[in-house]
């Protein structure tokens, strides 16, 4: 019976390494998790599946949220392609919302089935048992991984991704090892799952694959040039797969939240590491064993595992302040501040946890080898210790986290608030679609951090618009506020609120439990306003598509297009291409709307492929032969083609160690080139005349200003999303002259962090309009001042900045 266990112990470990897994997942088999982010992926997943896999597309336009969104676009799509799974293999019979239950417990199981998999690649089947474990019962934290970040929080696709990301780099390391074209070629399709469920997997991937290499250069003197060039190369196919989703991520990210935030100083991630206090709810025994993992591996055992070590300390430090506050990388790369470092202990934790699988294994073999050896008082000292260890690394995390009673933790339909009144509302809307003829929106007031009522469209399949902060969307042209002009422009027909709404504005209808219901008395029924002589028609509002008949215009007539601005509409009439500008939806806020100048004849707005939408569609269709040619048997072409580039590997020495260098310098002079703290269209690039509090300010040099004891200049400022921008060290009133032509818009971007404020704008000493500051939790607002009727022509125009504002703000023209 020993010798069985031991010859079938692998497999054993793989069916015990699920059982926590499958404690924490049957609950699910009645109960789907409806708190914090779950509401809005669900949605996701029943958008995906209807309204992009149903009409050929795996990313594109909607109209479903605000004035629309580009959906899959900025957010990769593998979370909704993991429940469209579920979806499909239940043959659409089971409910959304037990399909989506069903897909979130068989991620726990794979998230399990992933740390054993990949421990056991390294340290054996003992430790990859432990590493599972922790894995499952990790109560977790936010941004943190664990129960609470997927479960209670539910940003699940966040780990889902990393569980890719684990087994694509197990594959690397194999074919570094190897050479094998399989491997290559599961490396490739495993990175590539990873990069399209979620865009930190690129962060991760950047880090992993050098101390792969870097790790290996430890073991043995020189890494053979084709091994290197086969791993370079299945890191880059599974990049180059998923291209057409992630070149016009990255070309766009401006138009994406900066969403960035150093939260810890690198002496508070040393202080914190050193009282082994680096995760929450994770006793210090257990962050003890990954550091004496840890030790084991960097001291000599296990050589081939080094990189787990570098990575679990690499992505320790990426969580403090040392990219940006120490290095000042943001200057080389702004995309920096777009990126949640602080998701980056969701990631150590994934290398952690098997640095202390092993070194629970290597403290147990030691100490059986001393109980070999040694007097039998030391033996069972060394025995008691590792039984005593064991049973202490095993035992439920923290005396708070009921392992067994996670049924009690799961917020299900019973437990969520409104959730049977919505499901009442949403019975009648769906009723309310079958007959409503014309376009119109329905818009929900819930409590701040509510996001059930995202689940509509699931329900009622109608356009939505919920007032504040939505979830997994970071497209910055989707607005937060309310007011008149803006339900207006969405039009918004009804609206649901959990308070009483104001009377002049909303007439109540019924209430549906604690839900009332209110029709808006401005609807306005077509996504469009002629301003100016001339009547305007609607003849299609399609997803990616919307054609509108314009008679009867006048020369200076424009048409208003509800929907949200973005670079790939393209408008145009009887084939003649028009202008797109960006307007704002509510006088000078929120300035997300296309307008073009309007004219007799049928205007069509379409949904198009601009260069980086072309170029990213061929790399992916350029890789799929590469992928055959991994997957065919028989001599391998690529094989030959790694060997040639291998024999130069003089030439590619110097090559790299010249491209290094170069790579260096730019770094090096970046860094220290603070033109680069804004971008190229601000206007504070030239020399504007301040005055703040009264006190003329002088230029002292680049971006700075001295406003007598004061200073205005550009910084990294921190807040809910690190900024790039302008701030000033008194919150008097700022005066910026804007000297020679007027542009067409002047853009003022601020993040108040919560502080009143207000800013406002002067032509010639006439009012262009003014905004008060919004909600910290809005993040930063951009507001638009119109001067198209003086384009090109000089004026004295003024820009006034009071309080909450000088703590971030820029202009431009656009």
């Amino acid at each position: 019976m020993t010798s069985l266990i031991r010859r079938q112990w692998s497999s054993i470990a793989a069916g015990l390494s699920l059982l926590p897994a499958l404690i924490q997942a049957f609950p699910f088999i009645w109960k789907t998790p409806l708190s914090h982010d779950h509401p809005t992926h669900l949605f996701k997943a029943w958008h995906f599946w209807t309204e992009m896999l149903g009409q050929g597309r795996l990313r594109g336009w909607s109209h479903f949220w605000g004035f629309g969104f580009p959906s899959d676009e900025f957010v990769p799509s593998g979370g909704e392609l993991w429940v469209s799974l579920f979806r499909a293999l239940s043959l659409g019979q089971l409910s959304w919302l037990r399909t989506y239950a069903l897909a979130l417990a068989a991620f726990l199981l794979f998230k399990a089935f992933t740390a054993f998999v990949f421990t056991r690649r390294y340290f054996g089947p003992s430790a990859a048992l432990i590493a599972a474990w922790l894995t499952s019962l990790d109560p977790g934290e936010f941004s943190e991984g664990g129960w609470a970040w997927n479960v209670d929080w539910g940003v699940w696709p966040v780990s889902l991704a990393m569980c890719f990301l684990l087994l694509g780099s197990a594959q690397l390391s194999a074919v570094l090892r190897t050479g094998r074209a399989r491997h290559a070629l599961r490396a490739g399709l495993w990175s590539a799952a990873a990069l399209i469920t979620h865009q930190i997997a690129l962060l991760v991937l950047a880090v992993v694959v050098p101390l792969l290499l870097l790790g290996q250069c430890s073991r043995q003197r020189a890494l053979p040039p084709l091994r290197v060039a086969q791993t370079l190369g299945a890191a880059l196919l599974g990049f180059a797969l998923p291209a057409t989703t992630l070149l016009p991520f990255l070309a766009r990210s401006q138009v994406t939240l900066d969403l960035g935030e150093a939260t810890q100083s690198l002496a508070d991630v040393g202080t914190r590491l050193l009282e082994l206090r680096t995760f929450a709810h994770v006793p210090p025994l257990v962050h003890a064993l990954s550091l004496l993992g840890a030790w084991f591996v960097l001291r000599g055992g296990r050589r081939s595992a080094r990189f787990i070590a570098l990575c679990a300390l690499a992505f320790l430090l990426a969580t403090s302040d040392l990219l940006t506050g120490v290095l000042h990388l943001e200057r080389v790369l702004p995309s920096l501040i777009k990126i949640e470092t602080a998701r980056c202990l969701l990631v150590a934790k994934l290398f952690w946890y098997p640095l202390a699988g092993f070194a629970c294994v290597e403290l147990a073999r030691r100490a059986w080898l001393l109980a070999s050896r040694q007097a039998r008082g030391r033996a069972a000292l060394a025995g008691l210790l590792t039984i005593g260890g064991a049973a202490a690394l095993m035992a439920p995390v923290p005396p708070r986290w009921p392992a067994w009673q996670l049924p009690h933790q799961i917020q299900g339909e019973a437990e969520t608030a409104f959730f049977a009144d919505l499901q009442q509302v949403w019975a009648w809307s769906r009723e309310l679609r079958a007959t409503h003829a014309g376009h119109y929106r329905i818009a929900y007031y819930m409590p701040h951090g509510d996001h059930l009522a995202t689940l509509a469209p699931v329900y009622d399949q109608t356009l939505l618009y919920k007032i504040g902060v939505t979830p997994t969307q970071i497209f910055d042209g989707l607005p937060l506020n309310d007011g008149r002009d803006l339900l207006k422009a969405l039009s918004v027909e009804y609206v649901v609120s959990v308070r009483s709404l104001e009377p002049a504005l909303f007439e109540l209808e019924r209430s549906f439990g604690s839900l009332r219901l209110y029709r808006f008395k401005d609807y306005h029924p077509d996504p469009f306003e002629v301003l100016g002589p001339g009547h305007a028609e609607l003849l299609e509002f399609a997803p990616e598509r919307v054609r509108i008949r314009l008679s009867g215009m006048a020369p200076e007539s424009r048409l208003r297009i509800h929907v949200a601005a973005f670079d790939r509409w393209q408008a145009e009439i009887a084939g003649s291409a028009l202008p797109i500008s960006t307007v704002a939806a509510q006088g000078v806020e929120d300035p997300v709307l296309m307008e073009v100048p309007a004219r007799d004849g049928e205007l069509v707005l379409r949904y198009v492929y601009r260069a980086s939408d072309w170029l990213g569609l061929i790399l992916t269709l350029g890789t799929l032969p590469a992928f055959w040619a991994l997957a065919r048997r028989g001599p391998q072409p690529w094989r030959a083609l790694f060997s040639r580039v291998a024999r130069r590997r003089r030439a590619l020495l110097w090559g790299a160690l010249g491209g290094g260098v170069l790579l260096a310098g730019s770094v090096v002079l970046r860094i220290r080139d603070n033109q680069r703290l804004l971008p190229p269209r601000s206007l504070f690039h030239a020399d504007l005349p301040l005055t703040l509090g009264g006190h003329p300010c002088t230029k002292l040099n680049s971006l700075s200003y001295g406003c007598g004891v004061q200073r205005v200049e550009a910084a990294l400022v921190h807040g809910r999303g690190d900024h790039l921008c302008m701030r000033a060290t008194s919150r008097e009133p700022l005066r910026v002259r804007i000297p020679g032509k007027l542009g067409a818009f002047l853009v003022a971007q601020y993040d108040a962090l919560g502080a009143p404020g207000s800013i406002r704008a002067e032509l010639d000493g006439n009012p262009l309009g003014q905004a008060r500051t919004r909600p910290a939790y809005m993040l930063r607002q951009t507001i638009q001042f119109d001067t198209r009727a003086r384009a090109g022509t000089e004026g004295d125009l003024e820009v006034m900045l009071e309080g909450g504002p000088l703590t971030c703000f820029d202009l431009w023209w656009r």
